[in-house]
């Protein structure tokens, strides 16, 4: 299978899984292929309605672009989605996390992507 194919098929994932969890992971995966999948991460961005995708792929697009500054420095994208390079973490994405901890957003509140048509 090619690069390309590859790509398209994890973007879809991440647009149209029913499972956040699946969702995160085809992130993920993106994130791997390096710049080469920025575009692909952008578009999911602005395509999804949950906010827990934008903040990964946004991580995820920081982290890509934090590597090619950093002249190839491996950059992993961890569970919770936040880049950390190989001795530091990002404490800004802690920092919102908890932030949206304490203003009561919940992982299975409906929102109007959930809703049928």
């Amino acid at each position: 299978m090619s690069e390309r194919t590859t790509l398209f098929e994890l973007k879809e994932k991440a647009k149209w899984s029913a499972d956040p969890q699946e969702k995160k992971a085809a992130i993920t995966e993106l994130s791997a292929h390096g710049q080469v999948a920025i575009p692909q991460l952008e578009e999911i961005l602005t395509i999804t309605a949950y906010e827990e995708i934008r903040t990964a792929c946004a991580e995820a697009i920081k982290a890509i672009l934090a590597n090619s500054k950093q002249g190839g420095e491996t950059v992993v994208v961890s569970k919770d989605n936040s880049p950390a390079t190989a001795d530091t973490t990002s404490s800004k994405s802690q920092k919102k996390a908890e932030k949206e901890k304490q203003e009561g957003v919940a992982a299975n509140e409906l929102r109007l992507a959930d809703l049928p048509p």
